[in-house]
């Protein structure tokens, strides 16, 4: 059964208020992430059904929800060597923490986010590896990755994905760029797009 306040976040209108926001929130991103990986699996099988040519390398991009699977994706699917989030967030705890604070919600111990969704997070969110490590345990190694971020985006604030960010260690065959633009609230701008396609023709030659 579909509710259609699925897609919903929090809202002091009661008509629009969501109280499984922080629920539905991650089920979207990891689902989406899922549906990135199955499409990886069956690809190649629809595309070139003939094996008329191998694909040697995968990589994803996406914006807002897009950009929190995109995380999601490059952290649990190693086929992925690519990988552009824009305006999305690698830490969900942080994120959805201010996003309650807000609303003057409490988190802990409580139907909001209950002690199952809290595992799973703890056990599946990107900030949640060893994205500090300079070992095979840092499922990001190796990666090439560009942040896309807008500087007055206060629905998914810089401040919630910067500490992983800059934590985060992508090796010597690893890249990792970031732009955080000035004035730009939760968009993807054309500045976004320009850096995108840049990052792409360059990493993909």
């Amino acid at each position: 059964m579909v509710d259609p306040k699925a897609n919903e976040g929090w809202s002091k209108v009661a008509t629009q208020n969501n109280d499984r926001h922080a629920i539905d929130m991650y089920s979207l991103q990891t689902g989406t992430a899922r549906d990135v990986s199955f499409l990886i699996d069956f690809l190649p099988a629809y595309v070139f059904p003939e094996q008329e040519r191998i694909v040697t390398g995968w990589g994803v991009a996406g914006v807002s929800l897009g950009g929190h699977s995109t995380w999601i994706s490059l952290s649990q699917d190693p086929r992925l060597t690519i990988g552009i989030p824009i305006i999305g967030c690698p830490d969900y705890l942080t994120l959805i923490s201010a996003r309650a604070e807000k609303f003057g919600i409490s988190l802990e111990k409580s139907s909001y986010l209950p002690d199952s969704l809290l595992v799973l997070i703890q056990r599946s969110d990107p900030a949640s590896t060893a994205y500090r490590s300079s070992d095979s345990s840092n499922p990001f190694l190796g990666k090439k990755i560009l942040v896309l971020s807008g500087a007055d985006d206060s629905l998914v604030p810089w401040s919630a994905s910067e500490p992983f960010v800059n934590g985060l260690v992508v090796g010597e065959k690893g890249v990792k760029r970031v732009f955080v633009q000035e004035g730009v609230r939760h968009k993807c701008s054309p500045e976004m797009v320009q850096q995108l396609v840049e990052f792409v023709r360059t990493h993909t030659q």
